[in-house]
């Protein structure tokens, strides 16, 4: 009888550690339209915006970009490899899988985990 109780406390101890193993994370999904791009210290860098006009994406630079994400949740710059960077154009819409980790700027800076083009 000793033993089967043993047995059973070991299993109860030993079996919920196996059982985490599957579990995936659930990364944040953002969608937005690439609106700038850039290198700095060899690092690739996006601005994404969830929500632009087609006027304010031909006639805007930099500093319209970044003042319209001031009012847009999920506008951020994402860190990409240079595959991403060069396979990615301006105006193009994206859906990006991104870290949990961010920099706290504004707009936010957030490593992509994978992105997407979206067909429009």
């Amino acid at each position: 009888m000793k033993k089967i109780i043993l047995l059973i406390l070991i299993s109860m101890i030993v079996l919920p550690g196996c059982s985490n193993e599957n579990k995936k994370e659930h990364y944040p999904i953002y969608e937005g339209t690439l609106v700038f791009k850039t290198v700095e210290n060899d690092k690739y860098k996006f601005l994404v915006l969830q929500n632009i006009s087609k006027e304010n994406l031909e006639n805007g630079d930099l500093d319209n970009f970044i003042e319209l994400a001031q009012d847009q949740s999920e506008a951020s710059y994402y860190f990409v490899d240079k595959k991403d960077y060069e396979s990615i154009e301006i105006e193009e819409r994206v859906r990006i899988t991104a870290d949990f980790n961010q920099q706290e700027s504004s707009p936010p800076i957030r490593t992509v985990v994978s992105i997407e083009k979206m067909d429009e």
